[in-house]
């Protein structure tokens, strides 16, 4: 859809809703692993529900393929001054510091010998980061190899600028 120029709509979305549903689908792709809803906050964008719905859902997948069944994600949503900030921080085995800048790259896979699951076509944070971007906003990684990883993705919030 990125490539043939498909916009996304820029509609009112209660963010807060869109994550707390999204969170209840996402509890199915979990194997042990505690899901859980962490600081939140009522924030609401303009944007395209469905996409920001399928940006979660990647974060998540993500989080939850690469944290072991003990382990732990956690979704957070609060305002910070201009902007809707999501966190998505798991206890998962991390990324190496050095495939971290490529990480959102189109069809870029870490170390083989890192992952828990084989299974994805490395697509999921190129889509992530074009579906934040097309809201305005940014999204990043912070991790640790066998520490876990922190997602967050920033939103402007109306009327004001990332």
């Amino acid at each position: 859809r990125a490539d043939a120029g498909v916009p996304v709509r820029h509609e009112p979305v209660e963010l807060d809703r869109v994550l707390l549903d999204t969170i209840n689908q996402a509890r199915h792709l979990a194997r042990g692993q505690t899901l859980q809803v962490g600081e939140f906050e009522p924030v609401s964008i303009l944007g395209d529900e469905d996409r920001l719905k399928q940006l979660l859902l990647i974060l998540l997948d993500n989080a939850l393929r690469y944290t072991p069944a003990d382990g732990q994600v956690t979704l957070a949503l609060k305002r910070e001054g201009p902007v809707a900030k999501i966190s998505v921080c798991d206890t998962g085995v991390g990324i190496p510091a050095q495939a971290l800048p490529n990480v959102f790259e189109r069809f870029y896979r870490a170390d083989p010998a890192r992952q828990r699951n084989p299974g994805g076509t490395g697509l999921g944070l190129s889509i992530a980061r074009w579906i934040a971007e097309q809201h305005g906003g940014e999204i990043a990684l912070e991790s640790e190899a066998g520490r876990g990883t922190t997602a967050t993705v920033r939103f402007p919030l109306p009327g004001r600028e990332v």
